[in-house]
């Protein structure tokens, strides 16, 4: 009796296993996906609000996520302007100290994203209007001139414009 009970004890730990594996596939989205056929995103990043930031950031990766599950290769575009600009740097500058720890939070997100294939571009108005040096932006940042003229050229070539704040 005990060998029975295991036994289905196992079978239903694998169905529950399987049903959280690829519950990323069952996601309704409604008939948003319905007819589309490619995926390219502009996220338009300009909170200064650390831990805001920090979760838009990792809801831009769950889009993405829920994208790819969806079947889609989505090409993402971050844009970083405003008060945001002051966390896409490299050193402790720029931001006050009890934000210090979320900074790196940040950083490494910021690399996480990069490995998986996002741009990350940095308005150089934004910048200079921040009093960032250009030096100082962390290595996966692309200074662009003007977010705006990127926001528009993204947006001419079928990019969705999803605002982050």
């Amino acid at each position: 009796m005990n060998r029975m009970i295991r036994m289905v004890l196992m079978m239903l730990a694998a169905v529950v296993f399987l049903r959280v594996e690829s519950g990323a596939a069952t996601l309704n989205h409604g008939g948003a996906l319905s007819g589309v056929m490619t995926a390219n995103v502009y996220f338009d990043v300009n909170i200064g609000d650390p831990a805001k930031l920090r979760t838009r950031l990792q809801l831009i990766e769950t889009t993405y996520t829920q994208l790819v599950a969806a079947g889609f290769s989505p090409r993402v575009v971050i844009g970083v302007r405003g008060m945001a600009s002051n966390f896409f740097t490299r050193d402790a500058d720029y931001v006050p100290e009890a934000d210090l720890p979320l900074k790196k939070e940040i950083a490494a997100k910021v690399e996480k994203l990069r490995t998986m294939g996002f741009a990350v571009e940095q308005c150089r108005i934004a910048a200079e209007l921040q009093q960032i040096e250009v030096a100082d932006f962390l290595p996966q940042v692309q200074l662009v001139d003007n977010g705006y003229v990127s926001m528009i050229g993204y947006q001419a070539q079928g990019y969705a414009y999803v605002p982050m704040d």
